[in-house]
């Protein structure tokens, strides 16, 4: 049984009041207080708990604890271990706490946590709950465990947890067979993908994180990273060599398309030559291979002795030889932006039938219609122009306010049950206007 006491807050109390203070681990019972006052309540309604399950549905539940945060706060007698005590501005929060209960923080700016749930709510003995500065992971992890109450946005990386964990079991298998050849391949992509330092692997945080990896007696605490780098190299090599020479056997004519681009790395701001190679496999199942990846830096020599155009070429060539990619008797087309040292060596030198890039043509459409030209003068769309830098500043204040940021990802949590990052348009990256919009 217990006391739902649906009017028992009141603007005055009177009691001998045990403060309920949830820590991590436990609920601990904090000294008493007194607190002056009557109870303005009439006989309380004794209801059990699984006739209360029955009897009063959610939207009902709602109201009554809505009743209960609106006299809490209005009577603004609040337990003597919250230490200069406020009440948490609603404004800049929709947590669902705030329908769960009230929120104080305190002289040192911690928050703390009231609970006003049917099982919790006691006015003589309120249960508080102490979050930490960073979260109210403690508070969370009450309502849960407590009362079965999950926020959207923890379910939503609870699915996002459940999915990734059911890709892990894929793995099981070869991860059986033999753990630490299963870390040593996943360790090795993760940094070639993430671009993580070789000295990283070599830190004695590393060695620490290491020796606890479930890989048997001593586990990681060294790994050559190099030299599995230089093994996935070899073995992605070996796939696109065969798959390359297959589709030749099968096709007999001309069958690749080059794709080269010149690229600016966003994190040290310099140039990567870009080479990607697609084709028709015997069963017409269009793939791609990126073939590589590589730092552009020409010499200043080289640069006055040649154009641009050359040491492009030159440099293709050799990745394409790596291959086993001959020009002349597998290249039949080729696509890339109108840059003129790019064009040339595809169209000229290697002799390929080149084609439009349909993203940079895209770009250039929208360009157009948006009136997004760098240079404003050259905006053939002003009106659109000025509606989109109005949209612009809309996604800058939110992803400079962490108030509005929360604020936007709990509501898009809870009508989409998805969290979808807002972007912002980069002026010189191709087709960012329509993936703003979206």
């Amino acid at each position: 049984m217990r006391n739902l006491g649906l009017n028992s807050v009141a603007t005055e109390v009177s009691a001998g009041m045990h403060i309920m203070a949830w820590s991590e681990d436990h609920v601990v019972e904090s000294g008493s207080i007194t607190v002056e006052g009557e109870v303005a309540s009439s006989v309380p309604v004794e209801i059990d708990d699984e006739e209360a399950q029955l009897e009063v549905d959610d939207a009902e539940r709602g109201d009554i604890v809505a009743v209960r945060i609106k006299n809490f706060i209005n009577v603004g007698i609040f337990p003597t271990i919250i230490k200069g005590a406020a009440i948490k501005d609603l404004k800049k929060t929709t947590s669902f706490f705030n329908q769960c209960g009230v929120r104080l923080i305190d002289k040192d700016t911690i928050e703390w946590f009231i609970c006003l749930l049917d099982m919790c709510f006691n006015v003589k003995k309120p249960v508080v709950i102490k979050c930490t500065k960073t979260g109210a992971s403690n508070a969370c992890t009450h309502l849960d465990k407590k009362h079965c109450i999950t926020s959207s946005k923890t379910m939503a990386i609870n699915k996002k947890l459940a999915h990734i964990k059911k890709q892990f079991n894929l793995f099981d298998p070869t991860f059986k067979k033999d753990p630490k050849r299963w870390f040593e391949v996943q360790l090795g992509a993760w940094s070639a993908e993430h671009s993580i330092s070789y000295n990283v692997f070599t830190t004695c945080r590393w060695q620490l994180i290491g020796r606890q990896l479930p890989v048997g007696e001593g586990g990681m605490k060294s790994i050559n990273i190099r030299k599995l780098h230089v093994e996935l190299y070899t073995t992605c090599k070996k796939i696109i060599i065969m798959s390359l020479a297959e589709a030749r056997s099968f096709f007999m004519i001309k069958y690749l398309s080059l794709y080269l681009d010149l690229i600016k790395s966003k994190m040290s701001n310099q140039k990567y030559l870009a080479l990607r190679v697609c084709f028709n496999t015997s069963t017409r199942f269009n793939i791609g291979y990126n073939l590589a990846v590589r730092r552009f830096a020409p010499t200043t020599d080289e640069r006055q002795a040649e154009q641009l155009s050359t040491i492009l070429h030159e440099w293709s060539s050799g990745v394409l030889e790596e291959f086993g990619i001959k020009v002349m008797l597998d290249v039949l087309t080729s696509t890339s932006d109108s840059g003129s040292d790019v064009k040339c060596t595809l169209d000229i030198l290697i002799d390929a039938w080149w084609e439009w890039c349909i993203s940079h043509l895209i770009h250039l459409a929208l360009t157009e219609a948006f009136g997004t030209s760098i240079d404003p003068n050259n905006s053939k769309n002003v009106d659109a122009r000025c509606f989109f830098q109005r949209i612009k500043k809309v996604i800058e204040a939110v992803n400079k306010s962490e108030y509005l940021q929360v604020a936007f990802e709990e509501a898009m949590l809870e009508l989409l049950e998805t969290y979808l990052k807002l972007l912002n348009s980069p002026q010189h990256r191709w087709s960012s206007t329509a993936l703003v919009l979206e």
